[in-house]
């Protein structure tokens, strides 16, 4: 039975590409059917449990598997938000980082549309930024993509996260918040957080989150055309699974790591339906550093322990997982 490839990432260059002697192709579902009937303990049986708005196969041992689709996160790079934007270098546009909450009570999702991003949110990022950020007779941000400090009061309601920090190496680029962070840091230092350009890390959602599987614990996923196993490290938390960091959704493709990337590269890896299978392994937060090699090390063994290609196999096969 030839090997899942597995992309170990033992170099801390810009650019890495996978190991071609590791590049082989999954066996096929006739091998994974008879693992799973011959009652390996590497079999992929479970229940179907309920995490929100989505449903996975909860696994003996407490892992969870779910088909889903994949979107691209990029909260946590240093060079995701500017307040140039794409002019400036960076990968994301502000609006996708914050919420407007105006002096007469209104609020509104800077990302609602392109017109509201690029038009309405830029005029009061304008406004708001040239008062201070904290002028509630102007208005605020609640930034959650960015790093930010302050609170205050306006329409009624606190509103936190309003001051956004800037990275203190001069580029104007603002420090970009992962909930997996390394506490050896300090907040404003962008060091604290996960690299998702070179980083294979997944967004677990709230619902997931509260039944055990934590942030910084592990996991694997695999595409179901690509058919190659990335294990990753749960970075971030959002409102459903279904998310990933561009390093994941490269080597998922079979696209080598690039720290480099371009604004018109961010989202190569996308997958639009629910054609990646997810497994969380639950269970202890894996130590820091949250570096590239690091990372796919711990998350390798990790991998390996949960019960490897064997099981991973299992669950390819198994019509039971839900896709969501």
């Amino acid at each position: 039975m030839r090997k899942l490839a597995f992309l170990l990432m033992l170099s801390l260059s810009a650019c890495v590409k996978p190991p071609v002697h590791e590049q082989a192709a999954v066996p096929s579902r006739e091998d994974a059917v008879q693992v799973a009937q011959a009652g390996s303990p590497s079999s992929c049986d479970g229940q179907v449990t309920s995490a929100g708005e989505q449903s996975g196969l909860r696994l003996a041992d407490g892992s969870f598997a779910v088909w889903s689709n994949l979107n691209i996160n990029i909260d946590g790079s240093a060079r995701a938000y500017h307040p140039l934007n794409r002019s400036g270098g960076a990968l994301l546009h502000l609006c996708v980082g914050g919420r407007v909450y105006l002096p007469d009570g209104s609020t509104y999702n800077a990302s609602a549309s392109n017109t509201v991003c690029t038009g309405r949110f830029m005029d009061d990022y304008e406004r708001i930024r040239a008062a201070g950020w904290t002028d509630t007779s102007v208005g605020v941000i609640d930034w959650f993509g960015v790093y930010a400090t302050g609170s205050v009061r306006i329409g009624g309601r606190t509103v936190d996260n309003v001051v956004p920090v800037e990275q203190p190496d001069g580029s104007g680029f603002y420090v970009s918040a992962t909930a997996l962070y390394d506490a050896s840091y300090p907040e404003a230092d962008q060091r604290r957080y996960v690299e998702p350009l070179a980083v294979p890390a997944s967004v677990v959602s709230r619902d997931l989150a509260r039944q055990g599987v934590v942030q910084g614990s592990a996991g694997v996923a695999i595409r179901a055309d690509k058919k190659i196993a990335v294990p990753f490290i749960v970075g971030d938390i959002g409102p459903r699974i279904g998310e990933g960091t561009p390093a994941l959704a490269r080597q998922l493709a079979g696209l080598p790591i690039d720290t480099r990337i371009t604004y018109e590269q961010r989202y190569a890896g996308i997958v639009g339906e629910s054609d990646v299978l997810y497994v969380f392994f639950g269970g202890r937060k894996l130590s820091p550093p949250y570096d590239m090699s690091t990372v796919a090390a711990t998350t390798q063994r990790a991998y390996s322990a949960w019960g490897g290609q064997d099981r991973l196999l299992s669950c390819l096969d198994q019509p039971a997982i839900p896709r969501s």
